[in-house]
């Protein structure tokens, strides 16, 4: 007879809960409707910029502040002073927030990204470190890091209508001040590494570069940087967009694709890849951001319940666009890495698809592309030829995939693993 696997106390359990849920509170209360404010402020140059420091943030923080957790300080208390420093950034960006000061403005938001993107990565480890199950329990936890995303989009858009207003960053500040501080109260989780010799190879995730010698590694790591040049638009513009097609609280609106995400991760994502494999599971993903981009461009000229309709399952299509997109990455690297350095092959699939691939994608079809668009014709005719750009491309993405990629069905790696 075997016995049940321990449970994590429900003291612990709310502790990490709330953790995770202010967590994303902190980042789903501007990273949304930050296009919006700037358009509304006159810097629609700069909006590329806003949504190129996550990015910038996730290529220099995760290998950096990782091994630093894991040699120097304790992680919560790490994560603590970051949180309160990040606090005071984002309230003291909207007082730049104009034309003429508009590089000050991008400045403060990478300084106060360069504080929260690493504590993504903290917050994990304290998890995965204090919960007695962390198979059965860190699902659950994670899914009020969602409901925190939810719940801040709402926050900002229903009760302060605030969607391009400065309101919105004190609004994060605020909770940042609040997980920050709460940080402190978490159980210990001192560096396991503390005293060990640092080798430089491991800030880069130089360990995991062997494993690029094989095709089908090789293949999806460059097909989800790839797929991730395409998806910025959605953050950075859907909320302006929505705005051009008369829908005002176009945060609130965006939540729907966060509740479409919580019944993907809970109820469909896990049958689907037990069912189908990594392949298919990253094929429907790419395939739902190029639905997704093509209900938008048809809703650009549409009008009244076709138009709705089509934003709405646009919208909703967030759950399989996103999740079975990284949800596939981060499977696919466990399955196919060594566990010793799992966390670097990890962190480079970070650095791969939120920092690379979605700098570029600011940089391409934000900077490069919307911005000149709009400036020469800023209709909705405009948002309908945009939104087809990413299609083309994706088309192109998945194509490569669908041929190219090979998945074993041991997914071990006989030589490297």
């Amino acid at each position: 007879m075997t016995s049940d696997p321990p449970r994590s106390s429900l003291t612990l359990f709310s502790q990490l809960s709330s953790m995770m849920f202010l967590l994303l509170f902190v980042w789903g209360a501007w990273y949304v409707t930050t296009g919006s404010f700037m358009q509304a402020r006159g810097m629609g140059d700069y909006i590329g910029w806003a949504y190129s420091v996550a990015p910038i943030s996730a290529v220099i923080t995760p290998f950096f502040m990782g091994v630093f957790a894991d040699r120097f300080i304790n992680a919560e208390k790490l994560q603590g002073i970051l949180l309160l420093i990040s606090g005071a950034l984002i309230c003291l960006a909207p007082q730049f927030a104009g034309p003429e000061s508009g590089s000050v403005f991008i400045v403060i938001l990478l300084l106060h990204t360069l504080c929260f993107m690493p504590t993504l990565g903290l917050s994990n480890t304290i998890c995965l470190k204090h919960l007695a199950n962390p198979d059965k329990d860190y699902p659950i936890v994670r899914v009020f890091a969602t409901a925190g995303w939810i719940i801040a989009g709402l926050v900002v858009s229903f009760v302060f209508k605030a969607d391009q207003s400065p309101v919105q960053f004190y609004v994060a500040g605020i909770a940042a001040f609040a997980v920050g501080a709460y940080s402190f109260l978490l159980p210990q989780t001192p560096p396991p590494a503390k005293g060990k010799f640092l080798r430089l190879a491991e800030l880069y995730g130089a360990d995991t570069f062997p494993y690029f010698k094989k095709f089908a590694f090789a293949i999806f790591m460059l097909t989800s940087l790839l797929a991730c040049v395409a998806m910025m638009p959605y953050w950075a513009l859907g909320s302006a967009f929505l705005n051009a097609t008369g829908i005002e609280r176009s945060g609130g609106f965006l939540t729907m694709g966060q509740f479409a995400e919580l019944v993907v991760l809970a109820f469909i994502l896990p049958i689907f890849i037990r069912k189908f494999g990594i392949k298919a599971t990253m094929i429907v993903g790419i395939l739902c951001w190029i639905v997704r981009f093509a209900l938008f461009s048809a809703a650009a000229t549409s009008e009244g319940n076709a138009m709705l309709a089509m934003l709405v399952i646009g919208v909703l299509l967030h759950g399989f666009s996103y999740d079975f997109v990284f949800i596939s990455g981060y499977l696919y690297v466990d399955r196919n890495v060594k566990e010793e350095i799992r966390a670097q092959a990890q962190g480079l699939l970070v650095v791969f698809t939120q920092g690379i691939g979605f700098l570029l994608s600011s940089k391409i079809f934000v900077d490069y592309l919307f911005t000149p668009m709009m400036a020469e014709n800023d209709s909705l005719e405009t948002w309908k030829s945009f939104w087809m750009t990413p299609v083309l491309y994706l088309i192109g993405v998945l194509v490569l995939f669908a041929f190219l990629f090979k998945e074993k069905n041991t997914g071990t790696d006989s030589q490297l693993k």
